[in-house]
């Protein structure tokens, strides 16, 4: 039921930048990252929820704690990527929101180049 409620207050806010687009540009975009932020804040919850159980897994299946920790960092990069693309293409700036993505997977190749270089190993131990 609170879902539905928050729904409903994110299609009223979307609805309201919408009406304000024509006469004053700037404040809907405002209204629109407010309801980002909005958002993020409420999925902070979530993402602790997430986390915890990531911690419960760990201490069942004993995996190095570096996979866990780049894969919490990956999801982490690309969800923020996401939300400053997303900000940059409502506010028109597509060629912006490209090079953030860009910039996102390049930080995401990055950040994986330790597991990648961990399977390099294994092949070439087999070898």
């Amino acid at each position: 039921m609170q879902i539905g409620i928050i729904m409903a207050l994110f299609v009223i806010a979307i609805v309201l930048a919408l009406c304000l687009k024509g006469k004053s540009p700037e404040i809907s975009s405002l209204v629109s990252v407010a309801i980002c932020l909005t958002i993020i804040g409420l999925c902070v919850g979530r993402i602790r929820t997430i986390l915890s159980a990531v911690k419960r897994i760990y201490n069942y299946i004993h995996v190095d704690k570096l996979y866990l920790e780049i894969l919490l960092k990956l999801l982490g990069i690309a969800y923020i990527c996401e939300f400053a693309a997303g900000i940059s293409k409502d506010a028109g700036y597509q060629a912006i929101s490209s090079q953030i993505e860009l910039f996102g997977k390049l930080t995401m190749l990055m950040v994986s180049m330790p597991v990648l270089m961990q399977v390099v190993d294994t092949i070439i131990g087999l070898l």
